[in-house]
């Protein structure tokens, strides 16, 4: 589903930002959002389903957040973050990290086909050059995830004096945050669940240097990037992303990510506001999410293994840098690689191309930045 936005091209986007003013700073976005087309709601199409609906509750694991402890998004995470110059060596140090793990959470509804697309015609620039940048041998995990929790066939959401509202086939978003836990919807993908493009393998593994493995992750991806369509029109992204290391989905999920000696990212794809409940077991539904992230990094340090990112579109409800996703990706121990979707009227390869602007040509390096100050198992 897709709020009726003007979409503004990636690179047209980065310069103008530079230059905005920053009126609230825990805003996601740079500047003072874009205005809706119609001013005051939008409502998505129909998909296929099976119509679940229900609550569910996280098991609020313990883990750091904001580093105070206290819920909130003390920093501001800007649009415009991609740095001029990661300063990585040419040459990686001695000791480093054993392990990669990428997580992708990947929009699935109804106006995501192209930029599932053009994700997945980008990755192998972003493979080639994260090979590059990472020592032979490290060990690489790629999976996928949806932003389903629940199925609703429809959604529509709400501004008021900019506070925004969300609603599935008539009922309140927060009736589609169905855990795992709780009730297994048992689609593929969903409720945080690594998604199997075929062949079930949840996830891709290769190491850096290996050619051969390479090639195959690249074709795996662009299978698994394509993850539908027909998802719920109730999107939740940081929902999924917390859920996705919790041990209710063992099941699916088991063996993907590495706590010690192994970077993490949880990087998104979205095309509408994070619809995730804004209170999760008495919590910002952010915080929430990111204490099960640190939970099974918790050998590491935690967040301080954690990078996130993501491809998102801004619009009036994220304006005000309240939505969990902002609490969630403000909470990371490094500053968020986040940039605009591409203009969603740009033919895929060309989308796929300003899509590297952040992933082959910042992305990558800021991963190996991250192994080089994680010290190896042992």
């Amino acid at each position: 589903m897709r709020d009726r936005l003007a979409p503004v091209p990636l690179l047209a986007l980065l310069p103008a930002l530079a230059c905005a003013p920053t009126e609230d700073p825990s805003n996601l976005f740079t500047g003072t959002g874009i205005e809706s087309a119609d001013g005051i709601e939008s409502t998505g199409g129909d998909g296929d389903g099976d119509g679940d609906s229900g609550e569910g509750d996280g098991d609020g694991d313990p883990g750091d957040g904001d580093g105070d402890g206290d819920g909130d998004s003390d920093g501001g995470v800007k649009l415009d973050t991609l740095p001029p110059d990661t300063g990585v060596d040419d040459g990686p140090s001695d000791e480093n990290c054993d392990y990669v793990d990428l997580l992708f959470v990947i929009d699935n509804s109804v106006s995501m086909g192209g930029y599932q697309a053009a994700l997945g015609l980008a990755f192998p620039q972003f493979a080639d050059t994260l090979s590059a940048a990472l020592p032979e041998g490290t060990n690489v995990h790629v999976g996928v995830t949806s932003t389903e929790m629940g199925y609703a066939g429809s959604g529509t959401t709400n501004i008021t004096n900019g506070e925004c509202t969300f609603t599935g086939d008539g009922m309140p978003s927060e009736n589609f945050y169905i855990t795992p836990d709780q009730q297994d919807t048992g689609k593929n993908g969903a409720q945080g669940r690594l998604f199997d493009p075929g062949g079930g393998q949840y996830y891709f593994s290769f190491d850096i240097g290996d050619a051969a493995q390479t090639e195959a992750l690249k074709t795996w991806f662009s299978d698994a990037a394509a993850i539908g369509t027909g998802g719920s029109n109730i999107e939740m992204s940081t929902a999924p992303a917390g859920w996705a290391f919790d041990p209710a989905n063992d099941a699916t999920n088991a063996g993907f990510v590495r706590d010690e000696g192994a970077v993490l990212l949880v990087f998104f794809m979205q095309d509408e506001p994070d619809q995730t409940p804004s209170v999760i077991d008495g919590m910002s539904g952010g915080q929430a999410m990111l204490n099960k992230v640190a939970a099974a990094k918790q050998g590491c340090g935690g967040l301080e293994c954690v990078i996130g990112g993501g491809f998102l579109l801004e619009s009036p409800c994220n304006a005000q840098g309240n939505l969990p996703l902002d609490d969630f990706l403000e909470g990371m121990s490094e500053v968020p690689q986040v940039a605009q979707l591409p203009d969603d009227n740009l033919p895929p390869a060309d989308a796929a191309a300003e899509m590297n602007a952040l992933l082959a040509d910042t992305l990558a390096d800021v991963i190996a930045a991250k192994c080089d100050e994680i010290p190896p198992v042992g």
